[in-house]
């Protein structure tokens, strides 16, 4: 039967076809381990080689050194102590050097860096003879014993000469094979290998392992005979004629100096890897083979699961779809955030130069009534453009907090129409305030904004109707109460629905970033996470309640603030302590200077203008009268901030007000200043500077010290 048949090819493809993707991927891992090891020698061949064409290179400086030192000198100036020192001085920082030494023509030490016996001569030494033949230039020798400091060397060595040409001793440094022995180690990549450094005679100058029963690599070795073919460098596989062993090698030509470096590794080694690899795609192929005859015994039920395997794709497809686009609308959503907070900023400095001539046109209008009503009506207006200012910067989260003392009912009635506005005709709004609660200390703005997305969420949980609850109730908090919160008094502020609830499992998650229960466009999942940092950073916390079909209570945590009628009080006395004063106003915008300057005056203050931070810096050196410092942030060249910490560093004690539309302004160790947020009124701007200074002044007229 077809069925039967078409089984039975299945069942030998099972068989078949791993065991053809075995062989394939042995093939190309044996080609990528191959590549990955010439790679390695090469790289490791390389490092060798710089290493040795600097130690050389340093060498001939050194023997340069020596000759310069030396020309011209008598054999009795160059015996004398001096010239040893020199050598000491010379060898002391060169670990890869035993000794350095200067000999006469018959071979006797006339100085060195070591002590000596005067007795002994190094005539038989083979680069002495090699140069007392013939001017061999730089010549490095094969490995030797030293007599006097009876190490393992091998010298560096070049002829010295008499005027006329003939010879006159050598000038030599003795090198340290266990140097480049140590430094082949450090450098060779984990697992067995062969470094050499060879003479271009096939001597071997140093090694690791340096356990070797040689010293001189033959010409049929197959490096040699690749050296004789190849002189600069090459890369090559075959067996040391020394320890009969199957090695890839890499080697190169050090510099024009008749040395090589050379590196190997097994190819037991290099294979092994391989090896390794074979064994586990073996054991996959197996798996592939058993897994791959299952599924051909399985196929009607593999069908079924196939199919039930395709839903649960395409449910995790549209999830992931759904991630997507909550990412996508929350990137869009900090892109408008960071656009906002730019536009508040910079409307926070027209707003303020508004504000700031209306507040000061009011006083000048007294009699006529119909303009008083346009001048307030102006001002009005200029104030919602500095509320919506403050949204703006809610919204794109860059405004500081300013706590302050926030009666709760109060603002709560403040935000009724807003809240109606928002929530529709379907939802009832009710609100359970105590007599006599405390205020809370916090961010109006941001509680606000707080309440309104609670409320939000609610109605959103309340598709048809239903009825939100915002209520308040003092809680003290005590050691031992199994609560996050530090032990004092709170202000519970609790928002409550009758809606839809949440399961256990989506409540866990309901304070994550990004999490959110609403449909793709309809939320960002950052309401409560934002409304969580809001209530930590005011000192307190948020708690969520909710029961499926029972509706959801959202609590905010907030720490109790000062009465209302103590900090009326204080503003009270601020306004009564109010003197006159030299103030220095430093801002780079002309018109906020000008509204600024000109509240300032009319408060009785002495103004001195500047334009910049160095203006403001030569007029405090200048004029030693000035009381207080007003400084905006945002200028060219120099900050209010680096400003500040420039003033305080040589004038501590001066006063200093920061008046900024900036919001986020970086940390400054041990800088704490006083804000006032642009826009300000002025009574906002007599109270803050109240604050700072009581020393009194007459007024003066305004000088100006403008930026070059």
């Amino acid at each position: 039967m077809p069925s039967v048949r078409l089984h039975q090819l299945l069942l030998v493809a099972a068989l078949l076809v791993p065991a053809v993707v075995f062989a394939a991927a042995g093939v190309w891992n044996r080609t990528e381990v191959l590549r990955d090891n010439e790679e390695t020698i090469t790289r490791t061949t390389a490092i060798l080689h710089e290493h040795a064409r600097k130690v050389f290179d340093t060498v001939e400086l050194v023997i340069g050194r020596v000759e310069d030192r030396t020309h011209g000198m008598s054999w009795d100036e160059i015996a004398a102590p001096e010239t040893s020192v020199f050598l000491q001085r010379l060898k002391a920082p060169l670990e890869q050097a035993v000794s350095i030494w200067i000999t006469d023509a018959t071979g006797h030490v006339r100085a060195g860096s070591q002590p000596w016996d005067t007795n002994v001569t190094i005539d038989e030494r083979e680069f002495f003879q090699a140069q007392r033949g013939r001017d061999a230039g730089t010549y490095i020798s094969a490995v030797f014993q030293g007599k006097a400091t009876s190490k393992s060397s091998f010298a560096v060595s070049r002829r010295r000469s008499t005027p006329e040409g003939h010879f006159d001793g050598i000038i030599h440094v003795a090198l340290s094979p266990e140097y480049f022995s140590r430094f082949f180690r450090e450098a060779a990549p984990p697992g067995p290998h062969a470094a050499a450094l060879i003479r271009e005679d096939g001597s071997i100058l140093a090694r690791s392992p340096t356990q070797v029963a040689y010293s001189r690599l033959g010409p049929d070795n197959i490096l040699m005979r690749s050296i004789a073919a190849q002189s600069d460098g090459s890369v090559l596989f075959g067996t040391s004629s020394t320890d009969q062993r199957e090695r890839y090698y890499a080697y190169r030509h050090v510099g024009d100096y008749p040395v090589y470096v050379a590196f190997g590794i097994d190819a037991a080694v290099v294979l092994g890897h391989w090896y390794r690899n074979l064994v586990v795609y073996g054991v996959v192929a197996v798996l592939s083979a058993l897994i791959l005859w299952l599924v051909s015994w399985l196929a009607l039920r593999r069908a079924q699961a196939e199919q039930a395997a395709l839903i649960q794709l395409r449910h995790e497809s549209e999830q992931r779809h759904a991630a997507e686009q909550r990412l996508l609308q929350a990137q869009k959503m900090e892109s408008i955030g960071q656009l906002t907070g730019g536009i508040a900023h910079d409307f926070n400095n027209l707003l303020a130069v508004i504000l700031g001539n209306l507040d000061l046109l009011r006083k000048r209008i007294k009699d006529d009534d119909r303009a008083r009503r346009l001048l307030e009506g102006a001002i009005q207006g200029a104030q919602r453009g500095a509320a919506l200012t403050q949204r703006l910067l809610a919204f794109s989260r860059r405004q500081d907090l300013t706590p302050q003392a926030v009666d709760v009912p109060q603002l709560v009635a403040g935000m009724t129409d807003l809240l109606a506005r928002a929530l529709g005709p379907s939802i009832e709004i009710v609100t359970r305030f105590p007599a006599g609660l405390p205020p809370v200390k916090v961010d109006p703005n941001q509680l606000e904004m707080a309440l309104l997305n609670l409320a939000v969420n609610a109605r959103d949980a309340m598709p048809t109707s239903g009825t939100i609850t915002i209520s308040a109730n003092p809680e003290d908090v005590a050691d031992g109460d199994g609560n996050s919160l530090p032990p004092g008094a709170y202000v519970c502020v609790s928002v409550s629905d009758t809606g839809m609830g949440m399961d256990a499992a989506t409540l866990a998650r309901a304070i994550e970033p990004f999490f959110t229960t609403k449909g793709v466009g309809k939320g960002t999942g950052l309401g409560l996470s934002m409304i969580h940092g809001l209530a930590v950073q005011s000192g307190g916390t948020l708690t969520l309640t909710s029961q499926v079909g029972k509706g959801t209570t959202a609590k905010i945590w907030l720490p109790q603030g000062e009465t209302l009628t103590e900090a009326s009080a204080g503003s009270e006395q601020a306004r009564a302590e109010h003197r006159t004063c030299t103030v220095l106003l430093v801002e780079d915008d002309p018109l906020v200077m000008t509204g600024t300057a000109a509240m300032l005056e009319d408060l009785g203050h002495t103004v001195v203008e500047a334009s910049s931070a160095e203006a403001a810096l030569r007029v405090l050196r200048e004029n030693t009268s000035i009381d207080l410092v007003v400084t905006d942030h945002a200028m060219p060249g120099m900050t209010g901030l680096e400003l500040a910490e420039r003033i305080r560093a040589k004038w501590p004690t001066m006063p200093i007000l920061l008046a900024s539309g900036h919001a986020e302004l970086p940390e400054r160790a041990g800088l704490a200043l006083p804000r006032l947020p642009k826009p300000f009124r002025r009574d906002e701007l007599e109270h803050a500077i109240a604050s700072l200074v009581t020393p009194a002044c007459e007024p003066a007229n305004v000088v100006s010290f403008r930026k070059p």
